[in-house]
């Protein structure tokens, strides 16, 4: 199928943005809740309602169930690109990338899952949330040169999730808390 950036293209972009954030939110919460607490989720967060983690192990399991759930996702959809060679999927997959990466900028400032879940193993800061980048980017850059997608497309979905990514987290932030 040819790279082309259309309105359905853009309206999956955006479906692929508010799936992904849902299901990795809901990871967290239905870990959290399968380990027995009571716990409360936003588009954009997932959180105990009420008390605190009665051991670090579950508070990191909760942490890694989200980026777990988006990576595996991110694997299938490459797979499923592969197979169909449908370029309506690529948002799925390159989504999972942006999001990382934006979640590995934002733990500058305040540590996000892997960052936090990197720390917890004694790995330092940094090491859980590169190899998880650079992860999601081979898979980019491999579906990229086995679809012949050029880096204007990859330009333009950077721009797409990014806008639609800024889009969940103001949107989380200021209107549904």
């Amino acid at each position: 199928m040819k790279q082309t950036i259309n309105i359905k293209y853009i309206l999956i972009t955006a479906l692929a943005v508010l799936l992904s954030f849902f299901f990795h939110e809901l990871a967290h919460l239905l870990t959290g809740k399968l380990l027995g607490y009571p716990m409360k989720m936003t588009l954009n967060s997932a959180f105990l309602a009420e008390g605190e983690y009665t051991s670090v192990w579950h508070e990191y399991l909760v942490s890694a169930a989200g980026p777990i759930f988006t990576i595996l996702t991110a694997f299938m959809f490459f797979y499923v690109i592969r197979n169909t060679k449908n370029t309506y999927w690529y948002p799925f997959l390159f989504f999972a990338f942006s999001f990382r990466l934006m979640a590995m900028i934002v733990s500058i400032f305040n540590p996000n899952d892997e960052a936090r879940i990197s720390q917890w193993l004694g790995l330092g800061q940094w090491i859980l949330p590169l190899i998880v980048c650079f992860t999601l980017f081979f898979l980019v850059i491999k579906t990229s040169k086995e679809q012949g997608y050029s880096l204007k497309f990859n330009l333009i979905n950077y721009i797409l999730t990014s806008v639609f990514i800024a889009g969940v987290v103001l949107s989380d932030q200021y209107f549904l808390k």
